[in-house]
């Protein structure tokens, strides 16, 4: 597959602390043929001179990095959203092996743009950005010592992700399935459903964060197109009428 096919996939870097990383991760996609780096409020962002050192070679693709002020805005346009994080949890279910879930994003990649997002140094990706994700991966490691560097995991991501698309056939990527909805019009989706289940009392406040979680994951597997999402607005509309009309005051839930 052409390196042209590479560039509806974008790598995503949320609030990288320091700027080697940042540098090391532009030479790994660079290595790999991918091209396109995304940094999130990054504290030494692309520009900072230990980036530069660290990309070596890979200094255009460090030069092309984009800046963004939050996830949301790093998100724009895409469909897929992976996100990369090795704790478990009832509400990152599933959670798939990074080898297991690799073959499937080519096909993907064909209906619309793909990001891959990495999480801080620290402490990885938050609950609120993974609720942003359409996939949730890890990569499996020893127990011993399970934390690997997040340019060494851009580097295991990019590599699974390379041998994917090479392996993928001309019939595979030629799919006729409709495009997939993009981040922002699928947030505006999960806001207006989060309103109309407040307004009959099906969410309860106390409740609303880890409800909205797992509906967001029941969702995220049905792979949602714009008409998909136009569904689901039409049932949130509906809902908001009935509640209007009925007069309902939830005001004193608990």
């Amino acid at each position: 597959m052409p390196d042209t096919k590479r560039h509806a996939i974008r790598f995503v870097f949320v609030e990288p602390r320091y700027g080697g990383n940042v540098g090391a991760a532009a030479r790994v996609l660079k290595n790999f043929g991918f091209g396109r780096l995304d940094v999130v409020a990054p504290r030494e962002g692309p520009d900072h001179e230990e980036a530069v050192r660290m990309a070596v070679d890979a200094t255009d693709v460090l030069a092309a990095a984009r800046t963004h002020a939050t996830l949301d805005d790093a998100l724009h346009g895409v469909a897929t959203v992976v996100g990369t994080s090795r704790r478990m949890g009832k509400h990152r279910q599933p959670h798939h092996r990074l080898d297991a879930l690799a073959p499937l994003l080519p096909g993907l990649a064909q209906r619309g743009e793909v990001a891959l997002v990495f999480g801080r140094e620290d402490h990885g990706l938050s609950d609120a950005d993974l609720d942003r994700c359409t996939h949730l991966v890890y990569v499996p490691t020893g127990e011993a010592y399970p934390a690997l560097n997040v340019a060494q995991t851009i580097a295991i991501v990019a590599y699974e992700l390379r041998s994917a698309l090479d392996a993928a056939t001309p019939e595979a990527s030629n799919t006729d399935e409709e495009a997939l909805v993009d981040h922002a019009g699928r947030e505006a989706m999960y806001a207006h459903l989060e309103e109309a289940l407040l307004a009959i009392g099906f969410l309860k406040l106390g409740q609303l964060e880890g409800m909205m979680r797992r509906l967001r994951r029941i969702l995220s597997r049905a792979e949602l197109t714009a008409g998909d999402v136009d569904v689901v607005r039409g049932i949130s509309r509906q809902i908001l009428w009935l509640a209007k009309q009925a007069r309902l005051d939830l005001s004193k839930q608990p």
